[in-house]
């Protein structure tokens, strides 16, 4: 994964790349020959809020409860059964039939929700990138899977969003944008073939809309959206909130269970 994207380096009024030190176009700071490293990686905002997650995650200092007496003491700290160890043993085995679960489980303990915010707090982790192509090779009925397909989706608007805010020219950001932004769609798509979360994969596919800069469409199909789902509502006053049409959001906010919370949700990550 890309960590933190790369300071732009000036010569006279010439940008060079910050790979190779080539020169690169105006406003870029990737030339042509090194573009391609950017769009292979899978890029998201570092938005990790505490880094020892990944520490336990990976299961490098996991505390396993030793019971009984022991010459190590009464904490072993090692490798346990976290939910990184178990993705990956499961990836592994032979019988995969639990996988939408653990994968369902996971993805949900990293903060992606259902309903796309662009709010998300996800930290890095080095197993994502391999995570995001699992529906291209494998497909499972059901709506547990289908919920791992919205989440997969998610992270893919959220990459596809982030990516085209970085210096890479704007031809670049756009064909880097529109490449993820499609995977994340056809996600939504075959999730929204559940009745259950039909509604869920409409609402997220508006926000990418939205983040496309489609506004008038995410508004239309969000309001449409709206009149079932609560999910919907908070997702339209984030689209208000951004269009700085915040009267109007605080009139959606107001009638929301949680009027604070939706509050802090849509002001924060604001474009």
């Amino acid at each position: 994964m890309i960590n933190h994207p790369a300071a732009i380096i000036l010569i006279g009024m010439r940008m060079v790349c910050t790979f190779c030190g080539a020169p690169s176009l105006e406003g870029a700071m990737v030339c042509a020959a090194c573009l391609e490293k950017v769009y292979g990686e899978f890029y998201i905002r570092e938005w990790a809020m505490d880094p020892r997650s990944d520490l336990r995650s990976l299961g490098s200092r996991s505390a396993c409860l030793r019971i009984g007496p022991s010459s190590q003491g009464e904490v072993l700290l090692s490798k346990g059964s976290d939910p990184y160890l178990l993705m990956e043993k499961t990836l592994q085995a032979e019988d995969r039939s639990h996988l939408p679960t653990v994968l369902d489980q996971y993805l949900s303990g990293l903060g992606v929700d259902l309903c796309l915010m662009g709010d998300e707090q996800i930290p890095d982790r080095p197993m994502l990138k391999e995570l995001v192509t699992l529906p291209e090779s494998m497909d499972y009925p059901g709506e547990r899977w289908a919920k791992v397909l919205i989440r997969i989706g998610n992270l893919m608007a959220i990459s596809a969003r982030d990516i085209s805010r970085l210096p890479l020219g704007e031809d670049a950001r756009r064909e880097a944008f529109r490449e993820r932004a499609g995977k994340a769609a056809d996600l939504y798509r075959r999730a929204g073939r559940i009745a259950e979360l039909e509604g869920t994969a409409r609402g997220n596919l508006a926000m990418l809309r939205h983040w496309a800069g489609n506004h008038q469409a995410a508004m239309e199909e969000l309001r449409s959206v709206s009149a079932s789902s609560d999910d919907a509502k908070l997702q339209l006053a984030k689209v208000l909130w951004d269009l700085g049409r915040e009267e109007e959001a605080v009139v959606i906010i107001s009638q929301s269970p949680d009027p604070e919370g939706a509050t802090i949700r849509i002001r924060r990550g604001c474009q």
